[in-house]
């Protein structure tokens, strides 16, 4: 039977059923209740202790869940943001003066495999599924898994997603200039003004 995740224990659910699974994949759903935010918020410290780096892969820029990266990174729970999203959505990249940020952007008719990673000092948590940013009435069925930063089984889990990550990764400050791709992008921190979010 598959796990039923609910927004009001998704902390103490995932937290759990993670943990039992650890180092193998853990399936469970939701009733679309849970939302991009509360998996960011509800799995970091599963990652252990800072630096970590937080990657979001959406085929629509979840806002809320990006307001609360902005305000974690102001904190400085997070040392490293990755995002994969469309080209279409590259309007809607916020800034992010208080980390490093890393872009890979996807041709708006090339579908994005959704998912969210941790990777803190010790471990990486990846959830596998539909990112949204509000609830959305339905069901969504999710893949988790929890295990060492080295752990052969994460590597086979995500080795598809950073080989195509790498593939379309971009100069964010070349594009933030609207500029075409980069030949040889590198991990910059974005230049802006730093501004105060709230959750």
């Amino acid at each position: 039977m598959t796990n039923i995740i609910e927004p009001c224990c998704a902390e103490r659910q995932l937290g759990q059923l993670l943990r039992e699974a650890h180092g193998h994949a853990a399936l469970f759903q939701t009733n679309g209740d849970v939302t991009a935010k509360l998996f960011i918020k509800d799995t970091m410290l599963l990652s252990g202790d800072r630096p970590r780096t937080l990657t979001i892969a959406a085929s629509e820029m979840p806002q809320e869940a990006m307001r609360l990266i902005s305000r974690y990174a102001q904190l400085g729970y997070i040392a490293t943001l990755r995002l994969m999203v469309h080209e279409s959505d590259l309007a809607l990249h916020p800034e992010f003066p208080d980390c490093e940020v890393e872009l890979a952007l996807l041709p708006d008719d090339q579908p994005v495999p959704e998912l969210m990673m941790w990777r803190g000092s010790s471990h990486t948590v990846v959830i596998q599924g539909t990112m949204p940013d509000v609830k959305t009435p339905a069901l969504h069925l999710y893949g988790g898994q929890l295990g060492g930063n080295n752990s052969p089984a994460i590597h086979a889990t995500t080795a598809a997603f950073e080989a195509l990550f790498r593939a379309r990764r971009v100069e964010v400050t070349t594009l933030a200039d609207g500029e075409g791709e980069a030949e040889q992008p590198q991990t910059t921190k974005r230049t802006s003004r730093k501004k105060t979010e709230k959750e």
